[in-house]
């Protein structure tokens, strides 16, 4: 049975294409197929979502269930019995059901008091995740429901499947040309490396508009020799794997955090392996360069020193806490006095000033959802006091909370 279970799992998830478990009665996962990898930060939140699933309901009619949480991330759970015993559930998921959008991402957020500076890593994360309407998600209930009525067939355990070949011939190069052209060719291979060498560094550099002028003049530098001739859509994805790579360190010589990198690298690399056509790959490939010009852009800390670009992580990750000059220098052990003094040369502005910025930046984002009251985008931000919230937003802004909020509707 549990050799069935097995082969049933691995249907589900290769013609679903999406992470597929087999929970059984105790409510332990026993296995797990998946492509999406939850990031780090977000562990705490997510590790235990899987588990806590109400799959089984004695008085339930229903053998195929729909699950949504407060993340707003979504499930399907099929049950598997042995006659009128419950073996366990069949699950695929997480999905959604509409396209992410940093409103959306703030909801969330906000619903389930996390960390603001979590915002970048969860937008990176569900758009990694399959999005479905409620025909689609219907129909893979019906998928789910055909398979675990099958559990009781026969399946061999030696089906006899034919291999799909592709035959092809090639003309045979003569030798003298080869030799002719040999010198062309390593002129175009080192071409090739040299324009891709000046793309990454405008990536490190965060410069978009070089990044572009490069590429409109050689359009060809990305279009890498088939690995996997038989292939070409395995041998295009096996080069976003190592353009992705590439573009990731790039970022990160540009100053980006590992932290923001690894979300991002992640996202890039499950989309890639859920292209279904070379148009989509190629299309990503554009919007995977940008993404890490983007973030270089907006996230780098080169030109800090060490202790500064400490200190800004410390403040970026911990936005919504309390901070002060000498809670941050005693957590990094810095000496306060000499912290302030190199914060205000690097960057400036003093630590107060910063966060401030900081903290009022975020919630302009955050004011666009209208459905979070001014006194939860203050303490998501960080303001103990939504009063001094409000000062402090109409002395950087002009404006107070509610007053942005009317004119920006």
């Amino acid at each position: 049975m549990l050799n069935k279970i097995e082969k049933l799992c691995r249907f589900a998830f290769q013609f679903s294409n999406m992470d597929t478990y087999f929970i059984d009665n105790t409510s332990n996962i026993n296995l797990e197929y998946g492509l999406a990898t939850t990031p780090e930060p977000l562990r705490p939140y997510f590790s235990e979502m899987i588990g806590h699933l109400n799959l089984y309901d004695i008085d339930s009619e229903f053998d195929v269930l729909f699950h949504s949480n407060s993340y707003r991330l979504n499930f399907i759970s099929a049950k598997v019995n042995d006659g009128e015993k419950y073996l366990g559930s069949v699950v695929v998921g997480p999905f959604l059901l509409e396209e992410p959008t940093i409103l959306m991402i703030e909801s969330i957020i906000s619903d389930n008091k996390m960390a603001i500076s979590l915002k970048n890593i969860m937008k990176q994360y569900y758009l990694s995740l399959p999005i479905m309407s409620a025909n689609k998600a219907n129909n893979t209930g019906e998928f789910l429901s055909y398979l675990v009525s099958t559990i009781h067939f026969y399946i061999p355990n030696n089906s006899n499947i034919g291999t799909l070949s592709y035959d092809f011939q090639t003309d045979s190069v003569p030798f003298e040309l080869i030799k002719e052209n040999t010198d062309l060719a390593i002129e175009n291979i080192e071409t090739r490396y040299r324009k891709e060498n000046e793309m990454l560094h405008a990536v490190e550099s965060g410069n978009i508009e070089l990044y572009n002028s490069i590429l409109t003049e050689n359009k060809s530098i990305m279009n890498s020799p088939d690995r996997v001739p038989n292939d070409p859509l395995r041998s295009l994805k096996n080069n976003g794997f190592v353009l992705n790579t590439l573009l990731r360190k790039s970022a990160e010589k540009g100053g980006v955090h590992p932290i923001y990198l690894d979300s991002l690298s992640s996202k890039f690399a499950v989309q890639i392996e859920k292209c279904s056509s070379l148009q989509q790959v190629s299309e990503l490939f554009r919007s995977m360069q940008y993404g890490y010009c983007d973030a270089v852009r907006k996230l780098s800390l080169k030109n800090y020193s060490s202790a500064i670009r400490r200190a800004v992580e410390y403040i970026r990750m911990n936005i919504n806490q309390d901070l002060s000059l000498d809670s941050i220098a005693g957590d990094l052990n810095l000496s306060s006095h000499e912290l302030s003094r190199q914060f205000k040369k690097e960057t400036g502005k003093n630590i107060t000033e910063y966060i401030n910025n900081r903290r009022i930046n975020e919630a302009i984002y955050i004011l666009e959802n209208d459905h979070i009251s001014i006194t939860d985008v203050a303490f998501t931000v960080g303001f103990n006091d939504v009063n001094y919230f409000t000062k402090v937003f109409k002395k950087l802004k002009g404006v107070t909370p509610s007053e942005y909020r009317k004119i920006n509707r």
